[in-house]
């Protein structure tokens, strides 16, 4: 690999660069220098990186710590970086940072850090550290240095870029559909997923094939060295459970505690990606029927769809899953129009079938998702949806720079690296491929299905690439949780998982909906958390915890334990919305 490979930009060097006349290495330099003169260290984002721009100020404190400096980003946070190749197998690689950041342990000496992943593909660590963090030291008992990091090519660790800003995706992606709709040309939908994977290779071509799961998995270990820890402690969800289990069967003797949280199945998401989604989805129609037997048991007073006077359809027991499944396949030839946002919404099939696949994540918002629909359904006013995709005060297009998991390409990088098309390697075997597979979820299927098509036209090919075996001997055994109505990541998947393992992990089957432990929350499955990471207690061979409360009941608070179920939804709801 040639030295000469250029370091992608994150967005916020780009806002922050004084000219185009000298190259970024110079003006890094120059900043850096300048960092030294003053003791403020220059830190490779800005206020604009967060959405919040009126954060409270924090007082600048810089501070040196094994081979960290530190400085305060937000409140209560700390945030630094660590220099990493982009090639671990070349002495010669180019050299990039990874952003970090720090909630620190606030219950005596630390026990070290706790490295955290919240899934995608393509999720932000920092981000999601930022949001969430004192709710995880909570769950740990404020133990461990909670620590996000921002896997390699995503936000600010050397972000891939694949259009200029905003505006030039925007007027590319103008007035075309994210996903395939009903009855709608696949050749000219698939062209333009074509066209986005072509961009992405253009503008990213010399970093792509370097940002596969086995290089985070080896940032993760290089974290952990430069942390001076013997063992590497974890919780990922979701994408992050293939990270977990990518990262424990190449470093078996660096496992300390590990938790894998929503498990996907590491054969099928490294294998081929129809058939790994067609394992995946086991549980999305289960969980439309859940939604609406919890609904029309919890009554209109509690659920707003729970009018059996005015359902679209009926099967003979309930009629709220009906009613919601006869308005997707209306809205097919019948879209609606909102005009009372702050711009013009066409409310389609493909719209309202993403607000109800997504709302099978997080139970809490059944609520919410199921007024919308019944105003959209009962009242024709479509206004509930919309809101969902359409922001009330949107940012303007010249002050968005999209990084890759702003939208659906985020998992493509990583999700078509990882794993392969070999069984469906053209348009046609693909789209046959989704036809078979579609009676395991109507709903999901044609969502993921073409989300996905990315990856017929990924030119990059992973430099290094994990696909197993899964099971070595690890140094201490692995928690691996699994929810038993988790729409797409399947009990299932956590039992195969364990299998695989062979002794090296221990499954704790955490019962209830939404997506991993925190879809629907338990104090129970919280407390066998707790006792894995506080003190290292493994669960019993077939440890089970039971939903505490039914969808649209709220359950009974508790307060001994000092974490609150309001608190442990905060967590789930800032969990990306992809795998």
């Amino acid at each position: 690999m040639s030295g000469k490979l250029p370091i992608l930009e994150t967005r916020e060097q780009v806002e922050s660069q004084p000219s185009r006349g000298k190259p970024l290495a110079f003006w890094r330099r120059l900043l850096i220098s300048a960092a030294v003169i003053t003791t403020i260290q220059y830190l490779p984002w800005a206020p604009s990186v967060s959405k919040d721009a009126h954060k409270p100020e924090v007082k600048e404190i810089v501070y040196q710590e094994g081979n960290f400096t530190w400085k305060p980003c937000y409140e209560n946070y700390t945030c630094s970086t660590l220099e990493v190749p982009v090639d671990y197998h070349d002495k010669g690689s180019p050299k990039f940072e990874l952003a970090l950041i720090k909630y620190k342990a606030t219950s005596g000496p630390s026990k070290g850090p706790l490295f955290v992943n919240p899934g995608g593909p393509g999720g932000s660590g920092f981000d999601w550290v930022r949001k969430s963090g004192s709710i995880i030291s909570k769950v740990v008992q404020g133990q461990y240095d909670i620590i996000g990091f921002d896997p390699r090519g995503v936000g600010r660790s050397n972000t891939i870029r694949c259009f200029k800003d905003g505006t030039e995706y925007k007027l590319f992606a103008a007035n075309r559909p994210q996903h395939l709709a009903p009855g709608e040309n696949v050749v000219n939908f698939a062209i333009y997923k074509e066209a986005v994977a072509t961009q992405c290779w253009e503008k990213a071509h010399d970093f792509l094939p370097y940002v596969s799961t086995a290089f985070v998995a080896r940032d993760i270990d290089a974290l952990r060295e430069a942390f001076g820890q013997e063992l590497t402690n974890y919780w990922g969800f979701s994408y992050g459970t293939f990270l977990g289990a990518t990262y424990v069967n190449m470093f078996p003797d660096k496992v300390g505690r590990v938790l894998v949280d929503g498990v996907t199945d590491p054969n099928g998401f490294s294998g081929d990606t129809v058939d790994w989604m067609a394992g995946s989805l086991l549980h999305v129609e289960d969980g439309v029927d859940k939604l609406g037997a919890s609904c029309e048991a919890a009554g209109p007073t509690k659920c707003a769809l729970a009018h059996p006077d005015k359902a679209l359809a009926h099967d003979g027991t309930h009629y709220v899953a009906p009613t919601l499944r006869q308005f997707l396949k209306d809205l097919s030839d019948n879209p609606m129009l909102t005009l009372n946002l702050t711009t013009p919404v066409i409310v389609d099939q493909p719209l309202a079938a993403n607000v109800l696949f997504t709302s099978l994540y997080k139970v809490d918002k059944w609520t919410v998702v199921a007024k919308a629909f019944s105003q959209a359904i009962y009242n024709g006013d479509a206004t509930g949806l919309a809101k969902f995709f359409i922001p009330q005060e949107p940012e303007k297009m010249e002050d968005r720079c999209p990084l890759l998991e702003e939208y659906w390409l985020g998992a493509s990088p990583i999700l078509c690296t990882d794993g392969h098309h070999d069984n469906h390697p053209d348009l046609d075997s693909w789209m046959a491929g989704l036809h078979k597979i579609s009676a395991i979820s109507p709903l999901a299927v044609p969502i993921w299905g073409s989300g996905m098509m990315d990856c017929l036209y990924w030119k990059a090919k992973a430099a290094e690439r994990f696909a197993g075996p899964w099971n070595h001997t690890t140094k201490n055994k692995v928690l691996i949780i699994g929810v038993t109505g988790d729409p797409v990541t399947p009990i299932e998947s956590a039992r195969i998982l364990e299998n695989l393992m062979e002794g090296s992990g221990v499954l704790h089957e955490h019962g209830g909906w939404g997506h991993c432990s925190v879809g629907q929350p338990s104090k129970c499955t919280v407390k066998v958390i707790r006792e894995y990471f506080v003190h290292g207690k493994v669960p019993k061979k077939g440890s089970f915890c039971p939903m505490e409360a039914e969808p649209f009941e709220d359950p009974v608070e508790t307060f001994s334990d000092g974490i609150t179920y309001e608190e442990l939804h905060q967590l789930g709801a800032s969990l990306p919305r992809f795998l």
